[in-house]
């Protein structure tokens, strides 16, 4: 009879122990860059999507967001031209991709001037009207995006005729800002920067 050499049970291990650590290793990263891509695909269709609604306002009914005096009117301008599945909560609405749009517009007095349109800033310390977009609907922790992190609770500012997103100048928390999701986090521009370049 002929010997048969085949691999020993030490080999195999080994290799099974190699190919356990390069997975350990490599699959956090493929599974991050995976959540950072579908973060960036759904603030980019949210900023893209707000802009052409607020373009079909004004063409349609020469609405833009200087004509907004309150926070209804603010989500009306938006909500009559989305797909919104779901509007029983006050100032925001669930689209038909489950993104959950809610509005705020900053209480009229000296610091903030009447329109959307009049503080030309993408700072939210100084902006009169924004927009928090939960990319995820009701998943996730509904925490603000921060320097390093993609989650799910993302800002975006009105301004007359456009819509861009919040980029503040240090740091600028939601939490309890009108009927905002944000549970905790921080905006920063960082953030936002990144996430879109």
């Amino acid at each position: 009879m002929k010997n048969k050499r085949g691999f020993t049970l030490a080999e195999v291990l080994v290799t099974l122990a190699v190919i356990g650590v390069v997975a350990a290793l490599t699959i956090p990263t493929i599974i991050q860059s995976s959540g950072e891509k579908q973060a960036k695909t759904a603030v980019r269709k949210a900023i893209s999507i707000t802009n052409q609604v607020l373009a079909m306002s004004i063409a349609e009914n020469g609405v833009s967001g200087s004509s907004v005096n309150n926070t209804a009117e603010l989500e009306g301008l938006f909500k009559d031209y989305m797909k919104v599945l779901d509007d029983s909560a006050d100032n925001s609405f669930v689209t038909a991709d489950g993104m959950i749009y809610s509005f705020h517009k900053a209480v009229d007095g000296t610091d903030h001037p009447n329109r959307c349109g009049d503080n030309d800033t993408d700072d939210p310390d100084s902006a009169n009207c924004i927009i928090e977009v939960d990319i995820n609907g009701n998943s996730g922790a509904n925490k603000a995006a921060s320097i390093g992190s993609y989650t799910d609770l993302y800002y975006l500012i009105v301004r007359d005729n456009t819509v861009n997103p919040a980029n503040a100048n240090g740091s600028w928390s939601p939490k309890g800002l009108g009927n905002f999701r944000a549970e905790s986090g921080e905006v920063d521009n960082v953030a936002i920067d990144s996430l879109l370049n």
